[in-house]
């Protein structure tokens, strides 16, 4: 499948996510999640785009929470998306970077309870009213 053209070269890490991410991990507060959002609106993250074809189009990997719900796993690159697999499988995982703001958008495109940063290492969770407000995005309703 051809992805689309992407502003990120495939060597692309999104540091100021990453190291907001590692801040927050060694001492979570809401303020420290504030930042990794207000990180996140810019530079690029990663999505899981795994089995997209051309017949299906683009299509975004989503991961369940334990209570089996949609979450939303981005990833400041496109080695952080090779973790977040098995080994044995990385040859087939495909990416796609976009813009972060556009990544964390992607919070409305379904029923999604929470977005996961870094799901292979990090994997700090971030409930989904928070990226909302974050974005300035009316909440879903139900």
């Amino acid at each position: 499948m051809t992805q689309p053209p992407s502003a990120f070269p495939r060597s692309y890490v999104n540091t100021a996510v990453r190291d907001a991410l590692d801040t927050y991990s060694a001492a979570p507060t809401v303020a420290r999640i504030e930042a990794v959002l207000a990180a996140a609106r810019d530079g690029g993250l990663a999505v899981d785009v795994t089995g997209s074809t051309a017949e299906s189009g683009l299509r975004i990997r989503t991961i369940p929470s334990t209570a089996g719900e949609l979450v939303l796993p981005l990833f400041t690159s496109l080695a952080e998306l090779g973790l977040a697999v098995p080994e044995d499988q990385r040859d087939g995982v495909q990416g796609n970077m976009m813009p972060a703001a556009q990544a964390l958008g992607l919070i409305n495109a379904a029923d999604f309870v929470a977005v996961q940063f870094d799901p292979g290492s990090r994997a700090v969770v971030v409930k989904r009213s928070l990226v909302e407000a974050a974005l300035g995005l009316a909440p879903k309703q139900p």
